[in-house]
């Protein structure tokens, strides 16, 4: 059975520029626990900030990597928003569900970068609605 990660995109912006090349950026000493824990499989749902947390993306983990000389540049990933530009990490992922639409407000408030999932804090039962997502949604290309 799949983990449940949750990830703070900001506004979004970075995260859909970056979105065709299944990549989103994180700084790892503030997703220590995720990159020692997530494996292949794991979902990630990416909540945007200051929306009472509204998940507006879930896709299926596929990987990390360090940045650095062989990956690509802010630039190239079209990050232009300051927010994620310091990220030293690239998380890797598959199959992703645009869910803007569909009103997840995890009302999740937190600074922090990254959460293991919690029904006792997250407003959307996620493991729940994910099998719906998949049935009535179909992968995208990017966002």
């Amino acid at each position: 059975m799949p983990k449940h990660y949750l990830f703070r995109i900001g506004n979004g912006f970075n995260f859909r520029a970056s979105s065709a090349r299944h990549i989103w950026g994180i700084v790892s000493k503030d997703a220590k626990f995720f990159l020692e824990g997530a494996e292949k499989g794991d979902l990630l749902w990416f909540i945007q900030a200051e929306s009472k947390g509204l998940a507006i993306a879930v896709a299926t983990y596929v990987g990390s990597r360090a940045r650095g000389p062989s990956t690509l540049t802010n630039e190239e990933l079209g990050w232009t928003e300051a927010t994620g530009g310091d990220s030293d990490t690239e998380v890797h992922y598959k199959d992703l569900y645009d869910i803007s639409h569909c009103g997840h407000e995890t009302k999740i408030k937190s600074a922090r970068v990254y959460w293991n999932y919690n029904s006792e804090t997250c407003m959307v039962n996620l493991p729940a609605e994910y099998p719906a997502i998949v049935r009535y949604l179909k992968v995208v290309l990017s966002m």
